[in-house]
């Protein structure tokens, strides 16, 4: 009996031993629906990411047309590729899109936290250098920009005609770190 115990034992501590260095961590046996979850929360991301990306070079139009996909707004663009990719409706302006995350996702005040497939609000612009909105209260400050985080510290967006529409630009150290309100997740 206790030659088997101590067999038991070590094999456990062997299994263990593996699984903790190689990164895998045993589940709970309600853990599978919240990984489910959380993939299918990702694979909405990935399909909102990848169909935005379609639509680069795409040129940009304040007050854009709703019902095409000729031209968008960065809210419009933002709506229209979370409804077509994730089935998800979110409103149709910056600032009612970042009231939207608000009142659904935790807010993130650095860029550096943000996730993938996180929406990214911006106020409006005042220069292009840090000193221009480093007196600002960026809590008073009013969203007049969203955009889409990709990770890496790159968002996906369009902003002006002179843009080239629809792009990815970097946030570290340019007008949009500088610019960024908070951000937050839709789902």
């Amino acid at each position: 009996m206790k030659s088997s115990l101590i067999k038991k034992t070590i094999a456990a501590s062997v299994v263990a031993t593996a699984l903790l260095t190689s990164g895998v961590i045993p589940l709970s046996a309600g853990s599978s629906s919240q990984i489910a979850s959380a993939a299918s929360a990702s694979s909405k991301i990935e399909s909102v990411i990848s169909l935005g990306a379609k639509y680069k070079g795409t040129p940009y139009e304040f007050g854009s047309n709703r019902s095409t996909t000729t031209t968008f707004d960065c809210s419009d663009f933002v709506k229209h590729i979370f409804k077509k990719a994730a089935g998800i409706t979110i409103p149709g302006s910056s600032a009612t899109q970042a009231s939207y995350v608000k009142k659904n996702s935790t807010v993130k005040t650095s860029w550096s936290s943000l996730k993938r497939g996180d929406l990214v609000f911006f106020m409006s612009y005042k220069g292009s250098s840090k000193s221009s909105y480093a007196k600002l209260a960026k809590s008073n400050q009013k969203v007049t920009h969203v955009a889409l985080y990709l990770g890496d510290g790159k968002i996906l967006h369009t902003y002006s005609q002179k843009s080239g529409g629809v792009r990815v630009d970097s946030i570290k150290g340019t007008q949009w770190e500088y610019r960024m309100i908070f951000g937050g997740s839709v789902l």
